[in-house]
């Protein structure tokens, strides 16, 4: 048995993980249903992410919380 670690911050982990996720195979669907351009926000219980479809491809951003 092996473990692969991935390095970075958890917020770096998670972009990297859904921006793999977006454009391989299962996340076909997801784009097809996006305008170029167009973007939406995926929130988790600890991330708030934007995604945006730029040259056919998900861009994944992560969103800083600022508390006030």
């Amino acid at each position: 048995m092996s473990f692969t670690r991935e390095h970075g911050s958890a917020a770096d982990r998670v972009v990297n993980r859904f921006t793999r996720y977006l454009n391989g195979p299962l996340g076909k669907t997801v784009l097809d249903n996006l305008e170029e351009g167009e973007h939406f926000i995926l929130q988790t219980s600890e991330h708030t992410l934007r995604v945006t479809k730029k040259n056919s491809r998900a861009v994944v951003e992560h969103l800083q919380m600022q508390l006030i």
